[in-house]
């Protein structure tokens, strides 16, 4: 996501110096080879040291981690924001960590993205006709939302505001829990023997399925910062389910009938409603 934000970014003719971190030598070799940063360093601290704005985009405790490495680096003034998708137990870590800093935190989530991760998975629209949320505390500066309101709108995104609890309510039904869903479909279907399986899955199964192929790490830090909200998300599925099953085994074709019209009701509701799923 930093990769597609940098690429993004300068086709919409940001003209300012963007800076980069990574790990790993090769990974930064790439970065400036590439073109999607004008300097990159192995040290996080160096990289915000001049730096206006920081958007760090890592798994979520790993933004934490990043965050309590650059705070005394930051200059007077500079914003740093992330793009994680919860963002409740991250601002209970970041406001005391910034209170003793004259930088400010404020939070942020692009609902943009794909399954695939790595500088390769760039892509400069990625955020274009997107919505980001923007989640600041009662305590963020109004220049330092504006910048961060700013950053996304210049990357091509909608920007709304949210407090950091109706966000994650609210992407614990339409982000969280369709993840989930999507791996444990694949873990069901794969029960058993996948090899005698594979060659009859077509694209019902691939289609429900994408999301399930998305980065492990970064969905551990999203469910545990979430727990509670997809806890309830995933009991109202159950239900969903057990209602299902019921009209199973109670036979009634046109039960089954209605239940397949709802259902799809209600998606091309959801969609025709949507103002970022157009494309």
């Amino acid at each position: 996501m930093g990769a597609s934000l940098a690429l993004g970014l300068k086709k919409r003719g940001f003209s300012g110096c963007i800076s980069g971190y990574a790990r790993r030598e090769e990974t930064r070799i790439q970065a400036l080879e590439s073109g999607v940063v004008d300097t990159v360093f192995a040290d996080p601290a160096e990289a915000v040291r001049e730096a206006d704005v920081v958007v760090i985009c890592v798994p979520i405790w790993t933004i934490a981690h990043l965050a309590e490495q650059i705070i005394g680096s930051l200059k007077a003034g500079a914003v740093v924001t992330d793009v994680g998708s919860t963002k409740s137990e991250l601002l209970k870590i970041m406001q005391p960590l910034f209170a003793k800093s004259e930088a400010f935190f404020v939070g942020s989530h692009p609902i943009a993205g794909s399954e695939k991760t790595g500088l390769d998975a760039g892509n400069p629209d990625l955020y274009e006709g997107r919505l980001t949320v923007i989640c600041p505390s009662e305590e963020t500066p109004v220049e330092a939302e504006a910048s961060v309101s700013e950053l996304w709108k210049t990357a091509g995104s909608e920007v709304v505001e949210m407090s950091p609890e109706q966000h994650d309510a609210m992407l614990a039904s339409t982000s969280h829990l369709p993840h989930m869903i999507a791996a444990a479909l694949a873990r069901s279907v794969a029960d058993g023997d996948p090899k005698q399986k594979a060659d009859f899955c077509g694209t019902g199964f691939k289609d429900t399925t994408r999301v399930a192929s998305g980065s492990a790490d970064m969905w551990v830090d999203i469910i545990d910062t979430n727990r509670e909200a997809l806890e309830a998300e995933l009991g109202r599925f159950n239900e969903e389910l057990q209602g299902l099953i019921t009209i199973l085994q109670d036979g009634k074709g046109d039960d089954i009938r209605n239940w397949l019209e709802d259902a799809r009701d209600d998606r091309d509701e959801i969609l025709k409603l949507n103002r970022f799923l157009k494309k």
